[in-house]
């Protein structure tokens, strides 16, 4: 996948960058539920019985489906969700097949940092801030998160946290989308598209999140036996502060048929091309636009498939 860091002409204020990020974001989250509700389709039980045993345009229909969810082009290797869909995304994730879900996603994690840099331009005074967005920078995702442990080692994990706040999910989670180990993408894809899942949240981020940071030993004991007497009893500690990234957005209603989520889809790729097109970039950014564009036009092509395969299957006229 393009992780390739994206050079700007001239640097893209905190503003835009949040806009950006925000609908690469949301459009990761649409081509991820547009690739479940097609691999549960055409991967499941119904569709593949139906369309081997009565062939026609139901087995065209399933065909089409299948092309689009394999399309290098389009949604790349696509398959989600559970039995064959999991097993197939299992299979692609193994042998490095790239998603576009999961390339959106990351694209919009990489303006995330950035957004974050621009917006706390002090960061680069820190030589251990420095050396990890450096990296980030030049789409070494796997040495940022190396230097950011690091930093969390010689520092200690809140001075860390506390310095390249809110930068340190994201980087994490870049790294866990783009790792070679399929198992902690979940927690990389909550913090991609802001679907974290709290639970007595430490900054708000979902539990598998924090079981993928924790690397830590645990507390050191303290000293067994009473308090002295003249021990002031501790103070009681303010709750944590949820995790509010300005760019993740809030949950929307599902899209139900190929239809639905083909329109999903060709209305992310428009919004994307205007949020890159807009006036403000202009002279900026020229690298990123464009594989903005590119994302765009992907997110069409697999927008033409579902269509094509909710025509051939008959969608809207008798159930699928």
């Amino acid at each position: 996948m393009p992780d390739a860091a994206t050079a700007a002409s001239t640097p893209a204020p905190a503003d835009l960058l949040v806009d950006l990020c925000r609908e690469l974001a949301e459009t990761a989250d649409a081509v991820g539920e547009a690739a479940r509700y097609a691999s549960g389709l055409a991967l499941g039980a119904r569709l593949p019985a139906t369309a081997l045993a009565r062939g026609g345009g139901r087995r065209l229909g399933w065909r089409t489906l299948l092309r689009t969810l394999t399309d290098p082009s389009g949604l790349g290797w696509a398959p989600r969700g559970r039995g064959v869909a999991r097993a197939g995304r299992l299979a692609g994730m193994l042998t490095g097949r790239e998603s576009l879900a999961v390339t959106v996603a990351v694209c919009g994690l990489r303006v995330r940092i950035r957004a974050a840099r621009a917006a706390r331009p002090e960061l680069l005074d820190d030589p251990g801030a420095a050396a990890v967005l450096r990296a980030v920078e030049e789409g070494r995702q796997g040495e940022a998160t190396r230097l950011f442990r690091g930093l969390m080692r010689d520092r200690g994990a809140g001075p860390a946290f506390s310095l390249l706040t809110p930068a340190f999910a994201d980087i994490l989670a870049w790294h866990a989308l783009t790792d070679a180990n399929p198992f902690n993408d979940h927690a990389g894809w909550q913090v991609a598209t802001g679907r974290a899942v709290p639970a007595d949240p430490l900054l708000g981020l979902g539990a598998a999140f924090r079981a993928f940071c924790d690397r830590g030993s645990g507390l050191p004991a303290g000293p067994s036996g009473p308090p002295p007497p003249d021990a002031r009893p501790p103070r009681a500690l303010a709750p944590p502060v949820p995790y509010a990234h300005p760019c993740p957005h809030p949950p929307r209603e599902r899209p139900g048929s190929l239809r639905a989520h083909a329109d999903a889809l060709r209305t992310h790729a428009v919004r994307l091309r205007a949020t890159a097109a807009a006036p403000a970039w202009r002279g900026r950014g020229t690298d990123m636009r464009t594989e903005v564009r590119t994302l765009a036009g992907r997110c069409a092509r697999a927008a033409d498939g579902f269509l094509l395969a909710a025509a051939q299957l008959g969608e809207g006229h008798r159930p699928l």
